[in-house]
């Protein structure tokens, strides 16, 4: 029923260039990936850059209900996840 209602977009790490290093927030370059989306730089956070250009042209033809930032911790067991506050009071 989901996949009949809605499209899912699913980007599997935005940090695979840090990971192989023992990075768990940081690219290569030593840039905290979590920090960047406000204004991401297409060649110092290229995986946020273009996650965001995805997420722009979905919206130019369709409505983005939900957008899920998944995480693992390095001290705290399972996953966690994150999502933004709508700036429309109606959908807090």
């Amino acid at each position: 029923i989901l996949r009949d209602n809605f499209v899912f977009k699913v980007v599997p790490m935005l940090n695979p260039d840090g990971v192989i290093n023992g990075q768990y927030r940081c690219s290569i370059s030593g840039q905290d990936l979590n920090r960047q989306w406000m204004n991401p730089d297409k060649v110092l956070h290229p995986t946020i850059y273009s996650t965001k250009q995805l997420l722009k042209l979905t919206k130019m033809s369709r409505d983005v209900s939900i957008f899920c930032d998944l995480h693992g911790h390095s001290r705290k067991v399972n996953m966690f996840m994150y999502g933004c506050t709508s700036k429309n009071p109606a959908l807090r």
